[in-house]
């Protein structure tokens, strides 16, 4: 079985710094793997986030790995400073790309300065797109509800593009995104995925317990 990587979402602790320390600060001491930093520009989708200026204060409270999942319109304009940020993983998504060799350049980008490259995948695309970019991309960000807002319920036609991912190559990368709680992380981790972000089910429950409870370890 693969071992199960939990990443907690920045969303729900909103964009008050306190806020986000206080949540970084509790799920790191309560077992998560990774902080998944959901940076929103209002304008690919409807509301605005975090962004990288938040990192590096993040940074100097925790130790955690850094995904910035990257929900923005322009990603040309502002990869640089997400390259400089302490992000150890960069998704974008492929939604907001006019070409595919406008993403791979991008992918390429984050590759050579030593990030991981993740490659998201929004709810109402075709998974198969995602054929011609494995080989630039260390993560597929599967997402399980449409990006954009927290509290979303799981769609069950992400098990089916699991699998997909899975079976074209066993070592990529799976992370999947939205109304993950113990029994629909399970699902996916049963079809093939690696890491689970969950923001409202950790924040809004006890927080060591949702996280043992993705992991596995409780129930």
């Amino acid at each position: 079985m693969r071992k199960v990587v939990v990443a907690a979402s920045s969303l729900p602790a909103g964009r008050n710094m306190s806020a986000q320390i206080e949540f970084l600060n509790r799920i790191e001491n309560y077992g998560a793997d990774v902080y998944h930093l959901d940076v929103m520009d209002g304008e690919y989708v409807k509301y605005k986030t975090i962004d990288f200026t938040y990192f590096e204060q993040l940074r100097e409270k925790s130790a955690l790995l850094f995904d910035a999942h990257l929900m923005v319109k322009n990603v040309e304009k502002v990869i640089d400073k997400y390259i400089k940020s302490p992000a150890n993983i960069i998704t974008v998504h492929y939604e907001v790309f006019e070409t595919p060799e406008a993403l791979i350049k991008i992918l390429k980008k984050i590759r050579k300065h030593k990030k991981l490259a993740g490659l998201a995948i929004d709810l109402d695309t075709d998974i198969k797109v995602v054929d011609q970019f494995l080989k630039y991309t260390d993560m597929i960000l599967i997402m399980t509800v449409k990006a954009g807002k927290g509290g979303q319920s799981f769609n069950q036609d992400a098990v089916k593009k699991i699998k997909y991912v899975r079976s074209l190559n066993s070592e990529i990368l799976i992370e999947v995104d939205g109304g993950i709680n113990d029994k629909t992380g399970a699902t996916c981790v049963k079809a093939g995925a690696d890491i689970l972000v969950s923001g409202n089910y950790i924040y809004n429950n006890d927080a060591y317990e949702a996280i043992q409870s993705l992991k596995g370890k409780n129930g």
